[in-house]
């Protein structure tokens, strides 16, 4: 099957956008896919343009974050699609939720993919056409265990720092004494956030409600690393969904500050075989059961039984 898949291109790693991650899992699944979007604040510079015009395709999949464009009917003006079936994939959507019905909007689709739970089927009843829950996944020939990085880092945070995470940051700090035992950063991409996850015993996760119901990219890519997580209780409960119960344990959970300085406290001088073992487990499910190859099987497989596909 010929495939293409649209998304936005960033500049700091122009070979990682989730698009493209989910179009080369498109050809590990074996089939043709052209990856075509444009560079993220740079509305005018695209990638694969010139070869998605020139080619035939039998499905499009739309990728789009809530980021705000870009309008992607530039693109289809200059290919032939009106008669290709397509999807709208929002990774999302639950924190502009206006703003990503605005932009599923704008194209005719005929379904809607969607990575918050909560809100897929507020897209079928919006639009009247099927939907599916599919949340981000992982990349395993990207989001691996680098044999030669050590754990240098009892706990590690990287996105964007929020005023909350902040003060959470600053309070791991201090309950583990040394704040060399941890790290925080943002604006790390491609292979030095690779790198730097794998430095990590544990990587901390706060989403909280804001994003409820939503697994982001970091928790699949961090897990895809080999390390594990400690996560609040809202982002835990909803990433085990996608988990078997016997690797729930493997993650580590918190509900106030007294719960992080309490498991910081219990693994700060022991306990680190058993975060490596638990980081392992994960990183042996989610390569084999959530990678962007399995989404790809999904997204082909979920357009058969809605006859969106027909081959």
């Amino acid at each position: 099957m010929k495939v293409l898949v649209t998304g936005r291109a960033i500049p700091q790693q122009p070979d990682r956008c989730t698009g493209q991650q989910l179009a080369e899992g498109f050809r590990q699944a074996g089939h043709d896919c052209t990856f075509c979007g444009n560079f993220y604040g740079e509305f005018h510079r695209w990638l694969g343009f010139e070869e998605a015009t020139q080619k035939v395709f039998d499905l499009v999949v739309v990728t789009e974050m809530n980021d705000g464009g870009p309008a992607y009917t530039h693109l289809f003006d200059h290919i032939g699609l009106e008669d290709v079936p397509r999807l709208y994939w929002d990774f999302d959507a639950s924190y502009h939720s206006a703003a990503s019905f605005e932009r599923a909007g704008r194209i005719k689709y005929d379904g809607y993919l969607v990575g918050n739970k909560l809100w897929w089927n507020a897209f079928a009843m919006q639009f009247g056409k099927p939907a599916m829950h599919l949340p981000y996944a992982c990349s395993p020939q990207i989001h691996r265990k680098l044999t030669n990085v050590s754990k240098s880092y009892l706990l590690g945070f990287i996105g964007s720092m929020t005023a909350e995470r902040k003060r959470l940051v600053e309070m791991c700090k201090q309950t583990t004494y040394n704040s060399a035992d941890v790290f925080a950063g943002e604006g790390i991409y491609g292979d030095d956030l690779v790198a730097r996850t794998n430095s990590f015993r544990m990587m901390f996760h706060n989403n909280q409600n804001a994003c409820k119901g939503l697994v982001p990219g970091r928790p699949w890519e961090t897990a895809a690393c080999g390390t594990t997580l400690l996560m609040d209780r809202t982002s835990y409960e909803d990433f085990i969904e996608f988990l078997p119960e016997y690797l729930h344990e493997d993650l580590l959970v918190y509900n106030n500050d007294t719960d992080i300085h309490r498991i910081l406290t219990a693994y700060k001088y022991h306990g680190h075989a058993s975060l490596e073992m638990s980081g392992a487990a994960l990183q042996s499910y989610v390569h084999a059961n959530h990678s962007y190859k399995n989404r790809a099987e999904r997204i082909i497989e979920w357009t058969m039984q809605e006859k969106i596909l027909s081959l």
